[in-house]
């Protein structure tokens, strides 16, 4: 068989798949079959890339642990910012949500005080140009209980919806603490990790570029 007449079964074939996988898809949706499974992409924060000028500023903390060993975080200021990057996974349902968020801490409790994120984020698929994701920018504001320090907390900061429209699909955001709208929490926020979670389809894609 002639290797371009291979190739083009498979991508019918593939195809084809896909078309089937959908109609499954939105028929169990449908009749409130569906049991989605979740998995998540990981963005440590060695991973995020610093400014150079209003940048958070690389902290050494025990988690409030005495005596214990200390850790490194980034802690963020009102005004300061990172830029990072995540390639959605092969797995990942197409043209669905990335739920993204923080992992964070403060480094003393005040009760009544509040701090906001902002998320600036665009997205493509693969051989797509780069638009804004629908929604944009997001800002997320979190009332502190005074419970806060020292434990490891979690703030949901942007659904990324519908714009995976290929397997490694490339988004860019900009994550930004601005001023609360009230009672800023003074000192800085201590930001541990971030990462999105994501509906499964598949254990990946059956071509390289293609589900």
């Amino acid at each position: 068989m002639d290797p371009r007449d291979l190739d083009d079964f498979m991508r019918r074939t593939s195809n084809m798949l896909n078309a089937l996988e959908a109609r499954i898809l939105d028929l169990e949706e449908r009749e409130g079959l569906a049991v989605p499974a979740y998995d998540d992409i990981q963005v440590g924060i060695s991973q995020l890339r610093i400014p150079p000028s209003q940048a958070p500023t690389w902290r050494s903390w025990d988690y409030g642990i005495s005596g214990g060993v200390q850790f490194s975080v980034l802690g963020f200021d009102v005004n300061n910012h990172v830029d990072l990057f995540i390639q959605s996974s092969h797995a990942m349902r197409l043209r669905s949500v990335l739920d993204y968020h923080m992992h964070w801490s403060i480094p003393s409790n005040s009760a009544g005080d509040r701090f906001q994120i902002q998320i600036d984020a665009i997205a493509a698929g693969v051989d797509e140009s780069f638009a804004v994701v629908p929604g944009s920018p997001f800002t997320v504001e979190r009332l502190l209980d005074g419970t806060e320090s020292g434990q490891h907390k979690i703030l949901d900061l942007a659904d990324l919806d519908g714009v995976n429209t290929t397997v490694s699909t490339a988004y860019i955001l900009e994550f930004t603490r601005i001023a609360a709208s009230s009672n800023e929490y003074g000192p800085e926020l201590y930001l541990v990790f971030t990462d999105g979670h994501y509906i499964l389809d598949a254990l990946g894609s059956r071509l390289e570029y293609s589900k």
